[in-house]
Order: C-alpha cells, then sequence, then structure tokens
C-alpha cells in the first residue's frame, strides 16, 4: 500500500494553493499527496498528522522573524501567521515522533526555527550567487556542495548538486539542525536533524527538477521509502 504524504498548501488571497509539482513528484516516488490546507485547530491537526506516513513542508512566504527572536528586517516578505503556527505543530511533532519530515525552500527554513535556528532575513545585496534565478524553475542555476557523513550525501552519492534557486531568505543558524549543503557563496542550501530517521530541509526546489536531474527524484524516492518504514515500525 502506497505511504501517504501530507503537504502543507500556500495561501493567496482567500485561497489555499499548491503547485502540481510537488503532488507529481509524490506521485512519481510512489507516494500518495494528502493536501493540508492552513488550520489553527490543534484537534484537527492532530486527527491528521495521525493519518500521515511523512510530511512535506512546501515552498511560501517568509517565516515571522519574531519566531526566531528577531525584528523584521526592511525586506521581509509575506508573513502568514497561521501557516507559521500550523507548521510549527507539525514539525514539532514530526521531530518528536520520528515522521519522516522534508521541507523544501521554506519549509526547510522552518525546519531551523523549530529547531531553534535563526534566519538570513534578505540575501539581496550580499549574495554573489544568483538565488532568486531568471530562468525557467527546471533549469539548475549554481552549484551546492554537499557534505559527507549526511543524509543528503547517502541519498545523492554526490558532493556537488546543480540546483534551482528562488529565494531571498536562508537559514543562518540551524539550532538542533546539522548544515548538509552549502552554496559556493556559504549561504546554507540543506540542513538535517541528526539521529532521526529522516528529516531533511533544502533551500531548493526539487520538485521542479525531476526531470531535468539526476538527483531529485531519488530524494523523493528516498524520502517515502522512510515514510514506509516508519509506517512498518508503527
Amino acid at each position: 500500500m502506497a505511504v501517504l504524504v501530507g503537504i502543507t498548501c500556500n495561501r493567496v488571497g482567500f485561497e489555499n494553493r499548491l503547485s502540481l509539482a510537488y503532488v507529481h513528484a509524490i506521485l512519481q516516488a510512489g507516494g500518495v499527496p494528502f493536501l493540508l490546507p492552513i488550520c489553527r485547530s490543534e484537534h484537527v491537526l492532530r486527527r491528521q498528522v495521525a493519518r500521515l506516513d511523512a510530511l512535506l513542508l512546501s515552498g511560501g512566504g517568509d517565516p515571522d522573524a519574531s519566531l526566531y527572536g528577531e525584528e523584521a528586517h526592511p525586506g521581509q516578505g509575506i508573513v502568514q501567521p497561521d501557516r507559521d503556527e500550523m507548521e510549527l505543530f507539525l514539525v514539532h511533532h514530526a521531530f518528536n515522533c520520528g515522521l519522516p519530515v522534508l521541507g523544501i525552500c521554506r519549509g526547510a527554513q522552518v525546519m531551523a526555527v523549530a529547531a531553534g535556528g535563526k534566519l538570513l532575513q534578505d540575501l539581496r545585496g550580499v549574495e554573489r550567487v544568483q538565488h532568486n534565478q531568471r530562468a525557467p524553475r527546471s533549469h539548475p542555476i549554481h552549484s551546492v556542495l554537499v557534505r559527507k557523513n549526511t543524509l543528503l550525501y547517502r541519498i545523492t552519492g554526490r558532493r556537488k548538486l546543480r540546483v534551482n534557486s528562488m529565494h531571498h531568505q536562508a537559514v543562518r543558524l540551524p539550532g538542533q539542525l546539522t548544515v548538509a549543503a552549502v552554496a559556493a557563496d556559504g549561504v546554507i542550501e540543506a540542513v538535517e536533524l541528526p539521529g532521526h530517521p529522516f528529516a531533511l530541509g533544502v533551500q531548493w526546489h526539487p520538485e521542479w527538477l525531476v526531470r531535468t536531474t539526476v538527483h531529485a527524484l531519488p530524494l523523493f524516492k528516498a524520502f517515502c521509502a522512510a515514510a514506509g518504514k516508519c509506517r512498518k515500525k508503527n
């Protein structure tokens, strides 16, 4: 039986939305996508997460700077307090219960905040690599160096990956997470939670790279495989 992967949605106006790229990536990896609209009810969230075999935190706006004890930078973008609250609840649950979690772009940043980390609020003006690309989303725009002895390295088997990039914030301090990959300019590109079966956050968008790189689909397959192992244990 295919694993059930909860994917958090983004709010645009009064609507919850999610790019089909996430859905297609999970389907290609053998999972069943289960969309999670933004919700503040802890009762509802507990019932939803009890059904899941894994959690995927999708991309979106900026986490509120107050969540990691800072004032908002002038360059901070759209903040959604209810989404922040929901995703932090889900991430803490995943960390504590061993539920496989994959954070993408904003999702990696939320994982870091949940682990006591801090964010670099605006890369513009300090970046030396194009982190908000003007090329198509499916086109890798820069390289990241993967550190050995990490989950990301075990999945990809590569020290260097070509990735896409669509962000203006990044993890500055990972808290209890460890750094798994960095860009050429030192920007943190991937984080992991040591001792967890599968807790990985990537700053790029692998869902758009499934057809254009050799490393994106194995990432989703490893995620779904971890979900299957988690289900068997429970």
